[in-house]
């Protein structure tokens, strides 16, 4: 088929950028090596939190514009929630629950204090242990103190991909599965298409979105560096466990992990960060990581039952940015990098790539995620 634009990788990051194109009147074709949604994507425990997000920025990190990003992509969700539940008739599972970040001792309070200092224009209450307990009883006893952050939200990503492949195929996108890109195809100072297998595939726009797997597309180092980038697979591990009653009405972090409870009492505890390279197992030690922290949060978990384990890959990059917008190279563009916060993200980064291939105006904070802060010198 003649397209406009091919889209490298049908994640959460390909299928949104492919259905905000097709919305603007582009033909995107999306080329997924395996099956849309596959990997990191639905193996996610779909935590919009923006406001949690904020404390693992560090000054280099830009953690004002990251927060900017974060909370306009959850503004986001809730828009593309609704757009898919009424042209679609498809449930996300959006639902703006809040979360509670919760501490065990005097250093995590002062964390928690400062924290708290990054939110200054957003909704937070600092609040005890009694109060805490009040709000979540099933806390443990050794809760201090905690966040509550009643904005933040969660959704389920697997019905995300499914509702976001459907919209973005109605809206004229294309899906191809089982083809992986060996290349990106440039030729006189622009990218022209891509190379699967021995076919060139032609188009006037190519979009890399293919996470983990990102620097395995030959092409893009050729403006970018991407050693300096530093963009590499972090394995993360999570286990689902069910509660009746459900453990918790928000999201709970602490204790190194987080603990997301679905209003029908299925439950996501994670979550692993493992510098393993494409190892995918499900290890013994990151098992009992994960459930020492949930008995942590939650003593009475110690009864529920293991209904599930998984592994995946998210893509980190050094300074713990992503990577979307342009490389340098005329009509080539990247939309990955987004670590732990690959979903979140998703609505703003699609976002930023249909404004810049249309020549519009950025959202603000865009320049915080331009891949040409990694531009390869002369």
């Amino acid at each position: 088929m003649a397209a406009d634009v091919v889209i490298v990788g049908g994640g959460v990051m390909g299928c949104s950028v492919a259905l905000r194109l097709a919305e603007a009147g582009l033909r995107p074709l999306v080329l997924e090596r395996s099956v849309p949604g596959a990997e990191a994507s639905s193996a996610a425990a779909g935590i919009l939190g923006p406001l949690a997000e904020a404390d693992h920025a560090t000054p280099a990190v830009r953690p004002a514009a990251a927060l900017r990003l974060g909370v306009k992509s959850r503004q986001l969700h809730a828009a593309l929630a609704e757009q898919l539940r009424a042209e679609h008739g498809v449930s996300v599972g959006f639902r703006r629950c809040g979360l509670m970040r919760v501490a065990f001792d005097e250093r995590e309070l002062e964390s928690l204090d400062r924290h708290a200092a990054l939110l200054e224009r957003a909704i937070v209450e600092r609040i005890d242990g009694d109060e805490a307990r009040r709000r979540e009883a099933s806390l443990s006893p050794d809760v201090v103190g905690a966040l509550d952050l009643p904005e933040e939200a969660q959704l389920e990503p697997p019905l995300l991909l499914r509702g976001l492949a459907l919209a973005a195929e109605r809206a004229g996108a294309v899906f191809r599965s089982g083809a992986y890109v060996r290349e990106v195809i440039v030729e006189g100072e622009r990218a022209r298409g891509v190379r699967v297998g021995r076919e060139r595939v032609e188009a006037e726009h190519v979009v890399v979105a293919a996470g983990s797997w990102t620097d395995l597309v030959r092409g893009i180092e050729r403006d970018l560096d991407l050693e300096a980038a530093g963009l590499h697979p972090v394995r993360g591990q999570i286990v689902a466990t069910e509660t009746r009653p459900p453990v918790f009405r928000r999201i709970v972090f602490g204790a190194g992990g987080y603990v997301v409870t679905r209003p029908d009492g299925r439950a996501l505890c994670g979550s692993t960060e493992e510098h393993v390279g494409f190892r995918r197992e499900v290890t013994f030690a990151g098992m009992r990581g994960i459930l020492d922290l949930a008995l942590r949060i939650a003593p009475r978990m110690a009864e529920a039952p293991v209904l599930d384990r998984w592994s995946s890959f998210r893509p980190g990059t050094r300074d713990g940015l992503p990577l979307v917008g342009p490389t340098g190279t005329e009509g080539l563009w990247l939309a990955t990098g987004h670590f732990r916060n690959g979903i979140l993200l998703a609505p703003i980064t699609a976002e930023i790539v249909r404004s810049a291939i249309l020549r519009q105006p950025l959202p603000l904070g865009s320049e915080a995620v331009d891949p040409r802060r990694f531009r390869r010198r002369a």
